[in-house]
This record gives structure tokens, sequence and C-alpha cells, in this order.
């Protein structure tokens, strides 16, 4: 059902600027600002920075900061004009963006869960149906994009979690770094200090903010960790000398949807064989021979509250940049992506249920991420 009579308005989606000021640019410009190219407010502002830490803070949007400017001093008055996520606005496709410099229809990870001849890769865990799918899809040949990761023949320090230092999501976007495993906030902010001793660049991971607004929305604890982590960032400027500039930036914002559903009919669904990617972008994959009825009738129902979107609609529209051949069958035949603050339910992945905070649309408060120099 959708959402009549709750006077929504659809929206315009915000389609990534892969072209300049997205976060597939990031990268380039880290690595060499003196070079010509995208963001060059970026660019201007390293000009004479030896190195730079490139911040990476887990589901901070640009909006979720505006509103929450006066507990995070140090990222709010230091911020440059925002800069798109990638779509779906999701941490793999979004990490792998910026780590590749490519868009999701490039580097292939184009979601959360996607279909990988009849598999569905669920990407973060590495899973299919639950069950570990490293041997049966390795990372590597999934995701054949080189990362820029290595840098005057070196390997770039990569900053987080000690447990996330040999998953295969990590081997998929992160291969090339030199990845240095921290267990606390004081670890994190002293190892990304000292890797920046003879690298002109580190990345440091944060993923405090994404995990509290999956659990508890965006409320108080949502509050707590953007004041935490502004507090992490300020700490880490405080003990770089002045050459070494901090670039801060997120792969998403967030959205608080809590219980609120939009699923299409039963009768709807009956021609539905299977569905992959996520709440806020969920695609629906047809029985043989259903996909026009599928996408007919699902327009129908659900575009008081969501864009629906048949796959060639999307990859014309340019939403996931430029799709490869080989990454189109990884795609469903329609694509149900709320504007609303909802989400479209997958009867396999029931622990979905419990998130409150969401992202994966092209709302404004996904697709705008900020980007913060000093």
């Amino acid at each position: 059902m959708g959402l009549v009579g709750l006077g929504l308005v659809p929206l315009e989606p915000t389609v990534p600027d892969y072209a300049d000021r997205g976060i597939t640019n990031v990268i380039g410009a880290v690595r060499d600002p003196t070079a010509p190219g995208a963001l060059g407010d970026l660019r201007e502002a390293l000009r004479g920075a030896r190195s730079v830490v490139l911040v990476l803070l887990d589901g901070l949007g640009q909006l979720q900061l505006e509103e929450r400017a006066a507990i995070a001093p140090w990222l709010a008055s230091h911020r440059l004009d925002p800069i798109t996520s990638v779509a779906p606005s999701t941490t793999a496709s979004a990490l792998t963006s910026i780590t590749t410099g490519t868009a999701p229809g490039e580097h292939g990870l184009v979601g959360y869960r996607f279909d990988l001849h009849g598999d569905v890769l669920q990407a973060l865990r590495w899973t299919v149906d639950g069950k570990d799918a490293t041997a049966l899809h390795p990372p590597e040949a999934i995701q054949r994009r080189e990362p820029k990761l290595v840098l005057d023949g070196r390997p770039v320090p990569y900053v987080g979690k000690r447990s996330y230092a040999t998953s295969p999501f990590t081997r998929a976007h992160l291969r090339g770094a030199a990845y240095v495993g921290v267990d606390d906030e004081s670890a994190w902010v002293s190892e990304s200090a000292d890797a920046t001793e003879g690298h002109r660049l580190v990345l440091a991971y944060h993923d405090g903010i994404d995990k509290l607004a999956h659990a508890e929305g965006l409320g108080d604890a949502y509050r707590a960790a953007i004041a935490e982590a502004d507090g992490l960032v300020a700490a880490l400027r405080a003990t770089l000398p002045d050459d070494v500039a901090v670039v801060v930036t997120a792969d998403h914002g967030q959205v608080d949807v809590g219980s609120v559903v939009v699923s299409p009919s039963p009768s709807t669904l009956a021609l539905v064989d299977k569905m992959s990617g996520e709440g806020r972008f969920r695609w629906l994959h047809a029985h043989p021979g259903s996909g026009a009825e599928l996408a007919e009738r699902v327009a129908s129902e659900l575009s008081d509250s969501c864009w629906v979107r048949t796959r060639r609609e999307i990859c014309d529209a340019g939403w996931l940049g430029e799709v490869d051949d080989d990454h189109v069958s990884r795609l469903g035949d329609v694509a149900v992506v709320p504007f609303a603050d909802a989400y479209v339910p997958d009867p396999t992945e029931p622990r979905e249920a419990g998130m409150k905070g969401r992202h994966g649309s092209l709302t404004e408060a996904e697709m705008f991420v900020p980007l913060v120099v000093g």
C-alpha cells in the first residue's frame, strides 16, 4: 500500500553529481590537489599541505549536520559546499565509490544486496542466504576496479576497526591499502596522526554515527554520536602539524523512518520472483515475462510515496553512472525508491524491520553529505 492521504508532494530525485561535486571525485582531489579536475574548492584549500588525512564519517549527512551545528562546532565551522553521495546512497556502494573514484555502475557494488547469477549477495557481510559467499563470489572478481590506495608506490594507510581488517568487503573496496586496525577512539586519533609520517594521504574511517542512527533513529543518541565524532576530528586536528590537512566527508545521510512501511499489493507482489537492494532502494525482480506489468502496477500503487523506475529508466537517467554491461544483470526489473519517510520491506530480510534510521534513497537528506577542510 502507499501513503495516500498524507498530502505528500512528489519530489525530484537528487541525482548524483558524478562529474564534479560528488564523492567519487574526493579521492582524486586529495591524492593530487595541484592537478586540474573536479572539486576545485577542495583542491584550492589543500594547496601547500604536505599530507592529508581523509576522514570518512559513515552516516553523517549535510542536512543532519546543519540541523545540529551547535553540537558539532569543528565540523560546522570548516564546511565547504556539500557534495552528493551515489545511488543508491548506501555504505557498500558509496565507500567503494570513494576509494575507486568510480560510480556504482562501474565498480559493480550496486547496492547493499544485489543479484549475482541468481544469488542475492549481501555486500557488507558478503553472504548469500546468511552464509559466507567469499569462495563462491570472490571479492576481487565481483569488484574489479582497483582502489586508488597506492600513492608514490606505497600503500595508503587506512585506519579503521580491527574487526574489519580482513573482511571480504574490505578486500573488495580497500585492497592495496595498508590497514591499521584500532579498537578505540583514542587509538583512532593517534594512529591516524602517526600514519601521516612519510605518507601524503591517510584514510580514517569512523562508523559510530551510522550505527546509532540505525539502532536509535535521529534522536538524542544520534546527536551524541555526532558530537563525539566532532570531538574526535577536532582532537585529530589538534594533534597534527599545520602542514597536514584534515578533510572530512561521508558516504550518505539519513532519514528517520521507524516502522513506516510502503509495499505493493499482494496481487502485485505475486509478479515478483525475489527482491534485492534495501528498504530505501528496493529492487523487484519479476517473474519471466512480467516486468512491464509489474512496473505499471507498482507505479499506479506507490507513486504517491516512491519514485518507481524500471532498470532501463535508471540506467538512462545516470543514477548509477555508466553501468558496465557485466553489471546490468545485478539490477532488478523495477526499483521502488521512497521519497516519503518509509521503507519497502523484503519478507526474506525480517531483521531489516528493526532499523529506525535508514538511507539508500535519493532525497536531499540522504544524498547531500558534508565536505569539510581544516
